[in-house]
C-alpha cells in the first residue's frame, strides 16, 4: 500500500476528507497563532461552516450570484437557512493564505463595530479559507460613484448620503486606530472596499492587508508595496514607511472620489494640463478655483440651500489636510471625523 493509501486508512475517510482534515488543521492553527499575535488570542467567536454549506449556498458558486470581484478573490450573493449572506472566496493561490487569515482574524475583531462589514464565520476545510458576511443590500460603494453600467438601476448618491457615508467611514478607521492596544492600519481604504446596507451606512470590509504598529514603534518599514496606487501614502511609496496616516492619506482620496465622481487616475484637465485626480484637486484649491470646477454633477444638480457652499468648502480643506505630502502634516482621524460630523449636522440642520 502506497503513503496516501495508508494516510487515507488511518483517517479514515477518502483523498477528499483527508485534504479537508489536512486544511483545517493547517488554517486553523494559523489563525490561532495570528490571533494571538495580535490580540492575545481574543476575538468574537466565528461559526464554522463546510465546503458543502458554502456550495449549497452560493449555487456551487454560480457567476450569476458573483456581484463582485478582485485580485485575490469574489464576493458571492448566497443563503444559508433562507439568510442572506456574502460569501467571499479567495482564489486557490497559496499566495493569498496569509490574507484570507488576516481577513478572518481582523474582521472578527472589527464586526462589533456598526461600520464594519460583518463576519458570521469561515470553512476552513478549504485550501484557502472562505469567509461569510452579512448581507449588504445596497451593495459596493463604486458601483454607485462611478455608475456601473450593468447596473442602471442604482440611483446617484446625494450629498447628504455621501458625506454620511463619509462619517461613518472615518468613525470606523479612528476604531481601527485608538480601539486596540496596538494602532491597526487598514492599508487599503478605498470605495472598493465599502459595502452599503438598506439605509445607505457604511460598512467597511475587507481587512486582508491590514497590519498592527508593533508595540514601542511609531511605523512600519517595509519593502513590499502593498495596497492600491492612487491611495498610497507618498512617504510609503518614496521611503517605504508608513503608519496610522497612511490611513488618513487614503482616506482623503476617498473624500475626493466622494465629491468629484473620479477615480484617483482620472485624468482631469486643468489649463491643458493633464493630471491626476489628487494633483487636479491641489491646484484648483491653490488656485483658489471654484467649487463646482471639482463637484460631481449630480451634487451640483441638487441646486443650493442655505450653507451648502460653506459646507463644501470645509470638506475640501479638510480633504486637502488629509492628501498632504508628508505624514506629519495630515491630520489624526478622530479630527477628521469630528469635523465631518460637524459639516454633516450642519446639513441637516439646514434642510
Amino acid at each position: 500500500m502506497d503513503r496516501q493509501g495508508k494516510m487515507m486508512r488511518c483517517f479514515g475517510g477518502n483523498k477528499d476528507e483527508i485534504e479537508s482534515e489536512k486544511a483545517v488543521m493547517r488554517n486553523g492553527g494559523m489563525l490561532l497563532e495570528k490571533a494571538i499575535a495580535i490580540n492575545n488570542g481574543r476575538g468574537n467567536p466565528i461559526r464554522s461552516f463546510s465546503i458543502q454549506e458554502l456550495n449549497n449556498a452560493t449555487n456551487s458558486y454560480d457567476p450569476n450570484q458573483m456581484f463582485f470581484e478582485e485580485e485575490m478573490y469574489k464576493m458571492y450573493k448566497g443563503f444559508i437557512q433562507d439568510r442572506p449572506v456574502i460569501v467571499k472566496k479567495y482564489e486557490n493561490d497559496e499566495n493569498f493564505l496569509e490574507n484570507s487569515i488576516s481577513d478572518i482574524v481582523f474582521a472578527s475583531q472589527m464586526s462589533v463595530h456598526k461600520n464594519v462589514l460583518k463576519l458570521l464565520g469561515c470553512c476552513l476545510e478549504s485550501p484557502i479559507p472562505i469567509l461569510v458576511f452579512e448581507h449588504a443590500e445596497m451593495g459596493i460603494l463604486d458601483h454607485y460613484i462611478f455608475k456601473d453600467e450593468q447596473r442602471a438601476d442604482l440611483r446617484p448618491l446625494s450629498w447628504k448620503n455621501r458625506l454620511k457615508i463619509a462619517v461613518d467611514v472615518a468613525n470606523v478607521i479612528a476604531y481601527l486606530h485608538t480601539a486596540f492596544p496596538r494602532p491597526i492600519v487598514h492599508r487599503d481604504i478605498k470605495s472598493r472596499k465599502i459595502l452599503l446596507d438598506e439605509d445607505y451606512r457604511a460598512k467597511l470590509s475587507d481587512f486582508s492587508l491590514s497590519i498592527s504598529i508593533p508595540e514601542g514603534k511609531t511605523h512600519i518599514v517595509t519593502e513590499n508595496l502593498t495596497g492600491t496606487f492612487g491611495y498610497l501614502d507618498p512617504e510609503y511609496l518614496s521611503e517605504g514607511k508608513f503608519n496610522e496616516k497612511a490611513d488618513v492619506f487614503g482616506f482623503g482620496v476617498l473624500l475626493l472620489v466622494l465629491l468629484t465622481g473620479k477615480g484617483p487616475y482620472n485624468r482631469l484637465d486643468y489649463d491643458h494640463l493633464n493630471l491626476r485626480l489628487v494633483e487636479f484637486f491641489e491646484k484648483c484649491m491653490e488656485e483658489n478655483e471654484r467649487l463646482d470646477k471639482l463637484m460631481d454633477p449630480i451634487i451640483i444638480e441638487e441646486g443650493t440651500w442655505s450653507g451648502k457652499e460653506q459646507q463644501l468648502k470645509a470638506y475640501a480643506r479638510l480633504a486637502l489636510q488629509c492628501i498632504c505630502k508628508r505624514s506629519e502634516n495630515r491630520p489624526e482621524i478622530t479630527d477628521v471625523g469630528k469635523q465631518l460630523r460637524q459639516i454633516y449636522q450642519s446639513l441637516i440642520s439646514s434642510c
